[in-house]
């Protein structure tokens, strides 16, 4: 009798034992299973997804901004043109269509010439004519020879560097063609227009930024001078082109005479300078092809 209670109660011991043990591992796989969704590590898993897909997001959304002066090029006219209205079309064109070149070599010239600089303090003057050669960064007699290797780009080379040429009709006091022996020249002249630096603030000549690598009131810049307030007033800008029987740019000049005031700081003085002057740059192109 005694060995029928002990047989049942070692069988009882046994079977409370595995249904503890099959319970508790339940629970433990239930309770693995909630605190990996929320709170484990599947959660930061399913955050850096999101954090990847909208850093892209926000940086393909700034591009677009940044080349918003880029539009689509057309080859330049091969006959000449006849009114004003087509033949700024036919400059931008042409210089545009030479920017989107990968093979080509350039020869170009810029020239920057101070006819006088009064400044007061007199100390100053050096440092005026030092920023605004640097604005304009004048190069030497240089060849380029554009292809795929090298770093210097037909876009950053032509004027407006860096930039699409997008003069318009309402910046140009006139405009003509005259056919040559290999094509026609183009011969524009640029209403005059004013640049201003005020408190520190640039308001550019939108014209002459757009066809002419003009002085950039934001690069004026030199040792112990800061230019608070700036006129710069361009008057008698020429644009000389010539386009040969392909429709290509072969070659441009442009002059620009400039007279300016600046107001400032020359390190503990105060800055009162007036000056004038001519940007003149010159560029050859020819193709191999």
């Amino acid at each position: 009798m005694s060995k029928n209670i002990k047989t049942t109660a070692l069988v009882l011991v046994l079977l409370l034992a595995f249904l503890c043990g099959f319970g508790m591992g339940k629970n433990r796989g239930f309770n693995l299973n909630y605190n990996t969704n929320p709170t484990g590590t599947t959660a930061p898993a399913e955050a850096k997804p999101v954090n990847i897909t909208t850093e892209p997001q926000a940086e393909s959304t700034d591009k677009p901004a940044a080349d918003t002066g880029k539009f689509e090029v057309k080859p330049a006219p091969k006959k000449v043109p006849t009114t004003p209205k087509d033949v700024v079309a036919a400059y931008n064109n042409a210089v545009n269509t030479a920017k989107q070149r990968e093979t080509l070599t350039i020869e170009k010239t810029c020239t920057f010439d101070l006819a006088t600089v009064d400044a007061k303090p007199s100390l100053a003057k050096g440092a005026v004519k030092s920023a605004l050669e640097k604005a304009v960064q004048p190069l030497d007699e240089t060849t380029f020879a554009v292809d795929k290797d090298s770093k210097q780009t037909a876009e950053t080379l032509l004027s407006p560097a860096g930039r699409y040429a997008n003069l318009k009709l309402s910046g140009v006091a006139a405009a003509k063609a005259k056919k040559t022996d290999t094509g026609y020249s183009i011969t524009i002249k640029l209403k005059d227009e004013t640049a201003r630096l005020k408190n520190g603030k640039p308001a550019g000549a939108k014209m002459h930024n757009a066809s002419l690598s003009a002085i950039d009131p934001t690069e004026i810049k030199a040792f112990g001078l800061k230019a608070q307030n700036m006129k710069l007033q361009y008057s008698g800008g020429v644009i000389r082109a010539t386009i040969d029987r392909k429709g290509r740019l072969t070659s441009y000049q442009y002059t620009l005479p400039f007279t300016g005031k600046m107001t400032g700081k020359y390190f503990f003085f105060s800055l009162n300078t007036a000056f004038e002057g001519k940007i003149t740059e010159s560029v050859k192109l020819s193709y191999s092809k």
